[in-house]
């Protein structure tokens, strides 16, 4: 029993970081078009006051829920350029934090209406060219 544990906490692990592995490589544009859903999504579009870039992170890889081993912090390079290609974009919007001083962010109506089009790739002039 002990064994099989090991062997899905080997396998969640692993799964975790091929996702890291994969998101890192993503051009910003790219991964922009992934960032856009994770700030869109139930789980952080209603936060009033934005979310962190943490947030963001750890939303891309709420797939991979229950591995540890892995840190969604090294994403936060990455994930900071896809969020300024969306805000370029109109479709984030950057705002100021008064209780911590910390950059959080929110999806714009522009933002959710391309997700609702599905054409966020477009309006990032991903695959176009």
């Amino acid at each position: 029993m002990f064994f099989r544990k090991n062997e899905e906490k080997r396998a969640r692990d692993e799964a975790a970081q091929a996702e890291i592995d994969r998101l890192k490589t993503l051009p910003p544009e790219g991964l922009a078009v992934e960032v856009l859903p994770a700030l869109g999504s139930d789980a952080l579009k209603d936060r009033v006051a934005g979310v962190r870039v943490q947030d963001i992170c750890k939303q891309l890889l709420s797939g991979s829920k229950g591995s540890f081993a892995v840190n969604p912090g090294v994403l936060l390079l990455p994930v900071r350029e896809a969020l300024q290609r969306l805000e370029h974009a109109n479709l984030t919007l950057q705002m100021a934090s008064s209780v911590d001083n910390a950059t959080r962010w929110r999806i714009t109506s522009t933002g959710e209406q391309a997700l609702a089009d599905g054409d966020v790739s477009q309006r990032l002039g991903v695959g176009s060219g």
